[in-house]
């Protein structure tokens, strides 16, 4: 794993979080706010949690994916809260007001995050190094009718990388729970397993996510058997393995496998 890819897993780690996301010297709760068509506001209560004042500023983004699946955050004047910057002292709450003023009646989900980013704060004279935590709260705007549907939109192998692609033809979100692959020999033995956490995947997003696998596993197997997991309900693939895709990454190789057996 890169630097790069070790702060990205850090920073996703914490924008996930099912309980209070806690980290640096202040938490929020709820992690997530949902909207319905009855729902006009809601509150965010954050808390210093540290051994000094912290000053808090707020922003919120419209949060869509784009077709690899990255997450994308574009402005947007749907989402209003008051205030829009905070000083929180030691151990004391604030309450930030969040509103939501665009379209009510939904035929898919519209979402949003609300970021808080702690400003810092230095004294004259001051030489230590501090980390300003920022936070993303998703918020969720519920269809009129929740509809759940998801498929193994691909599963694929090539230069060492073991691709799953899960795609929402729903009109809700849902989080991935988890994605496990295991390699088999031509005798049915299992050769290698990897198992990962997932993440969101957006209304009508395709979202990849991917293992590394060794060239003397990919040698080994004969096929590569794929679970996801999302809302307790599970869904297997089924990839051939060509030993053309055991090539690691080198200049012009570009062997993919796209063969998918959907359960």
């Amino acid at each position: 794993m890169t630097g790069a890819q070790a702060i990205r897993y850090f920073v996703l780690f914490f924008l996930i979080l099912p309980s209070p996301a806690v980290a640096g010297s202040f938490k929020a709760v709820p992690v997530r706010l949902f909207f319905d068509v009855g729902t006009k506001a809601t509150v965010l209560r954050v808390t210093n949690e540290g051994g000094e004042k912290v000053t808090v500023q707020l922003d919120a983004r419209e949060w869509r994916q784009d077709e690899s699946g990255e997450d994308v955050y574009e402005e947007t004047r749907d989402i209003v809260f008051f205030p829009k910057m905070a000083d929180i002292d030691k151990g004391e709450e604030r309450i930030i007001r969040v509103g939501y003023q665009g379209q009510r009646a939904l035929s898919s989900e519209k979402t949003y995050r609300l970021f808080l980013q702690e400003l810092p704060v230095t004294r004259p004279g001051e030489m230590a190094l501090k980390f300003a935590l920022r936070m993303g709260i998703p918020i969720f705007i519920k269809p009129q009718k929740e509809n759940i549907e998801w498929t193994i939109g691909g599963v694929g192998l090539s230069e060492g990388s073991l691709s799953v692609r899960v795609r929402n033809s729903g009109n809700s979100h849902f989080i991935v729970g988890k994605i496990s692959a295991t390699g088999i020999d031509d005798s049915g033995k299992a050769v290698f397993s990897r198992e990962m956490r997932g993440w969101y995947a957006l209304a009508g997003a395709s979202k990849p996510f991917a293992m590394a696998v060794s060239r003397e596993e990919c040698m080994d197997a004969k096929a590569i058997k794929v679970a996801v997991e999302v809302e307790k309900a599970g869904k297997e693939a089924t990839l051939a393995v060509v030993k053309s895709m055991c090539a690691m990454k080198q200049e012009g190789s570009k062997d993919v496998g796209k063969e998918v057996i959907q359960r």
